[in-house]
């Protein structure tokens, strides 16, 4: 392994053992709500709706655009 590569796998473990493994864990429970969104047929915006309401549940709703529909029409009704 050449020197530079040496160098970079050290400072990926080094830091790595810096963040700690609940960040790890919540970063990646966050990803996966938003592949299941995106899988969904959800937009961005969608999805990020969706990540934020649905934090406690394990999944998606399947007929979370219907309540995605609602929502935004509520916020734009005066």
């Amino acid at each position: 392994m050449l020197s530079k590569e040496e160098d970079l796998e050290k400072n990926v473990v080094h830091t790595l053992d810096e963040i700690p493994l609940i960040s790890m864990r919540r970063f990646a429970t966050r990803s996966l709500r938003f592949m299941d969104a995106y899988r969904l047929g959800l937009n961005g915006r969608q999805a990020a709706w969706v990540a934020k309401k649905f934090r406690g549940h394990c999944t998606i709703p399947e007929n979370i655009l219907i309540e995605f529909d609602k929502e935004l029409r509520a916020l734009a009704t005066p």
